[in-house]
C-alpha cells in the first residue's frame, strides 16, 4: 500500500502502511515557522559572506563557494568570513536547543543556563584552565564541561525543597552567577598578563578568530550532540511537559529523563563556550522566540534551534557591522539586547503571576 497524507487540525498527518506501520504528525504552522526562519538566517548568513573591507554580489558569493570566484575572493570569502558565519548558525542552534532543555527541566520562563549560572559555571571552568593549565580546545572543553556540571550539582542541592520549577532556583541560579562572575575577575587579576589578555578575549564571547582548524571540531561535536538530543529526546518531551505524575503514568522515567536533560543541555553550553567563550541571553531568548512563532504550548527544539541560530548570526552580523571600522566581540551584542529582552520578560510573567 502507498503511504498517504491528510491534515487534521492544522497539522499533517503521514502514515505508511505496511508490515512496519509508518506514522508521523507536523504542525504546520511548526513547520512554516521553521522554514521563514531558516531562509532569514540564509539571508543574514549571505549578507555576513557579501559585506566587509571587501564587499561582494551575491553572484559572486555563489561562484567563489562553488570553486568558480577569484583568489582573492576566495581568501575573504571561503577562508576569513565562512567560518565565521557557519559557526554564528551552528552555535546559536545549540544554545536553543540548550535553553529549551533547561526551560523544560526548570518549568520557568527563566530557567536559562544564562540566568541560572550553568553559562557562567562553564565560562568559569574554561578561564581556570586558560589560566593554570593551556589554552587548547580539548583543555578548555574539558574545563568549561567539569565547571559547567559543578553548576548543575550546586544549583540541584541549594534549590531543594523548593523544587526544580520555583522561584528559589532562580534566585540560587542568580547568586552563584555572580560569584562565579568574581572568581574570573580573580582568575583575570592573579594569572600573568598574556594569560590574562587571552582568557579576557575568551571570556567576553567572540567569533572574531574563529577558523574552521580551530572550531572545526566544536561544531562537529556539536551537531552530532544536538541531533542525538533532539532525536533521543523527541518523543518523551512531550509527554514531561505534561507533568511528572502524567509522564510516569504514560511510560516515562522522570528522574532519569531529567538527568539527561541536565546532561545534554551542559554538553551543548560547554561546547559552545568552549568554541567562542559564553555567549549570553541567545538561550533565554531562542526558546520563547521559536514558541511563538511555532504556537508550540510545550519544549520545542527544532523551532528553539533555528531561532536561536537567526539570533545568533543577526547579532554577530551586527557586531561586525554597527560601529564602522570596529568588529565588536559578538557576546557584547547579545548582552545589550539580551538585558532589554530580560527586563521584558520579567515584567510580562511577573504579571502573569508565573514568577
Amino acid at each position: 500500500m502507498t503511504p498517504w497524507l491528510f491534515t487534521d487540525r492544522g497539522d499533517l498527518v503521514l502514515r505508511a502502511p505496511g508490515r512496519v506501520p509508518v506514522s508521523g504528525r507536523v504542525s504546520v504552522r511548526a513547520a512554516a515557522a521553521c522554514a521563514a526562519l531558516v531562509a532569514l538566517t540564509a539571508a543574514v548568513t549571505l549578507a555576513a559572506l557579501m559585506l566587509g573591507k571587501v564587499t561582494y554580489s551575491p553572484a559572486e558569493v555563489f561562484r567563489t563557494l562553488t570553486g568558480d570566484g577569484t583568489r582573492v575572493a576566495e581568501l575573504f570569502v571561503v577562508r576569513w568570513r565562512l567560518p565565521r558565519a557557519v559557526a554564528a548558525v551552528v552555535l546559536g542552534a545549540m544554545l536553543g536547543v540548550a535553553g529549551a532543555l533547561f526551560q523544560c527541566i526548570t518549568r520557568n520562563p527563566l530557567g536559562s543556563p544564562d540566568v541560572i549560572g550553568f553559562t557562567a559555571g562553564a565560562s568559569a571552568g574554561g578561564v581556570a584552565v586558560i589560566t593554570f593549565v593551556g589554552s587548547g580546545f580539548a583543555l578548555v572543553t574539558g574545563g568549561a564541561l567539569a565547571g559547567g556540571l559543578v553548576v548543575t550539582v550546586l544549583v540541584m542541592l541549594l534549590s531543594r525543597g523548593g523544587g526544580t520549577a520555583g522561584f528559589r532556583l532562580v534566585i540560587v541560579g542568580i547568586g552563584l552567577n555572580a560569584m562565579l562572575v568574581a572568581l574570573e575577575t580573580y582568575l583575570y587579576l592573579v594569572a600573568d598578563s598574556d594569560i590574562a589578555q587571552v582568557a579576557a578575549v575568551w571570556g567576553a564571547g567572540s567569533l572574531n578568530a574563529v577558523s574552521f582548524a580551530h572550531t572545526g571540531p566544536a561544531l562537529v561535536a556539536g551537531t552530532v550532540a544536538t541531533l542525538v538530543v533532539g532525536v533521543g529526546l523527541q518523543r518523551a518531551l512531550p509527554l514531561f511537559d505534561l507533568g511528572e505524575d502524567t509522564a510516569t503514568a504514560l511510560g516515562v522515567r522522570p528522574g532519569r529523563l531529567r538527568l539527561l536533560l541536565v546532561l545534554g543541555g551542559v554538553v551543548l553550553v560547554a561546547i559552545v563556550t568552549a568554541a567562542a567563550g559564553p555567549i549570553s541571553f541567545v538561550a533565554l531568548a531562542a526558546p520563547h522566540v521559536g514558541r511563538r512563532l511555532a504556537g508550540a504550548s510545550g519544549t520545542a527544539l527544532l523551532p528553539a534551534a533555528c531561532a536561536g541560530a537567526l539570533i545568533l548570526a543577526s547579532a554577530d552580523l551586527a557586531a561586525q557591522h554597527a560601529v564602522p571600522g570596529l568588529s565588536l566581540p559578538v557576546g557584547v551584542v547579545t548582552v545589550a539586547i539580551g538585558g532589554l529582552y530580560l527586563l521584558t520578560l520579567l515584567v510580562r510573567e511577573n504579571r502573569k503571576g508565573t514568577l
